[in-house]
């Protein structure tokens, strides 16, 4: 009799506990929910990158949860929110409209806190009248800063400017030479420089080949001329059609067409002419998609 009444008590006992120990799990998932909400600038652009993460949880990214945070971060002052959020307008897409203006003024403030990579972004909007005035003197400077930074970009945008001008021309072939060891094209504008105005065949050959050898689409059709041509290098023909190739394998529509005609003409034309009907199909398909002339 004692016993069985005792059992009720128990009972409640323990429902008491087991709800003031849900009621804790609660307040400590609420508190938790409420910590979770970033507080600082970087805690804020660590928010906005990992809405732009998918996870189980979030199969898909959230990129206007991710621009709200990295708005914030911004204009609380983070470097790397404002240089990304200037790239976001520079450059438009995810529903957002290119907006060159906002793009000046959020990679201003990113140089401003020693953003070299903005920089870059400033000498580009001024340099090609972007914002619809251009200012080559500040683009230059821009430039010029990046570039002493160590940025290729810069290096290689400095350089091609400089170039154009007798007076500023060694200078800019130092820039050039400086940006070849990262950027491509860098090789190819020094192979044009050397070829067109110091008229030296043989180190604009060899400038033209680096570019190739880089991946630049430019350089492996010139150089591929002039394997082909055997000059001002060796005859090669098998090489030449191997740079033609490459440069074709990016969609490069002029050294498409050269190895199109290459291949037809060639004496044992007919072993070709598979390859040749399959780059021919290829070149026609992106005249159709982009019908603007490309120049060499």
């Amino acid at each position: 009799m004692g016993l069985e009444m005792m059992r009720p008590a128990r009972y409640n006992e323990r429902r008491m506990k087991r709800a003031l120990l849900l009621i804790s799990l609660l307040l400590t998932a609420c508190q938790k929910d409420e910590t979770e909400q970033p507080t600082t600038p970087q805690a804020m652009y660590d928010k906005a990158q990992a809405l732009l993460q998918p996870n189980v949880e979030n199969p898909e990214s959230d990129f206007a949860g991710a621009l709200h945070w990295l708005r914030q971060s911004a204009e609380a002052g983070l470097q790397r929110a404002q240089l990304d959020l200037g790239g976001i307008c520079f450059a438009g897409g995810h529903g957002q409209k290119v907006d060159m203006q906002q793009a000046f003024d959020w990679f201003s403030k990113a140089a401003a806190q020693g953003s070299k990579e903005a920089e870059v972004f400033l000498g580009i909007i001024q340099y090609e009248g972007l914002q619809g005035k251009k200012n080559v003197e500040s683009a230059l400077n821009h430039w010029r800063n990046a570039a002493g930074a160590g940025i290729a970009d810069a290096q290689y945008r400095l350089g091609r400017v400089l170039a154009q001008a007798e007076d500023t021309r060694k200078e800019g072939i130092e820039w050039l030479t400086k940006a070849s060891a990262a950027v491509p094209q860098a090789s190819t504008a020094l192979g044009n420089l050397y070829y067109r105005y110091l008229e030296n065949q043989e180190a604009a050959a060899a400038w033209f080949e680096k570019g190739a050898l880089a991946g630049d689409p430019l350089a492996q059709h010139i150089f591929a001329e002039m394997l082909l041509l055997g000059d001002p290098v060796e005859k090669d023909v098998e090489r030449g059609l191997s740079m033609l190739r490459m440069a074709a394998g990016q969609d490069y529509k002029p050294a498409m067409a050269r190895l199109i005609n290459v291949l037809r003409n060639a004496t044992n034309a007919a072993d070709y002419e598979n390859e040749a009907a399959a780059w021919d199909a290829r070149l026609q398909e992106l005249m159709k998609s982009a019908p603007a002339p490309e120049q060499m």
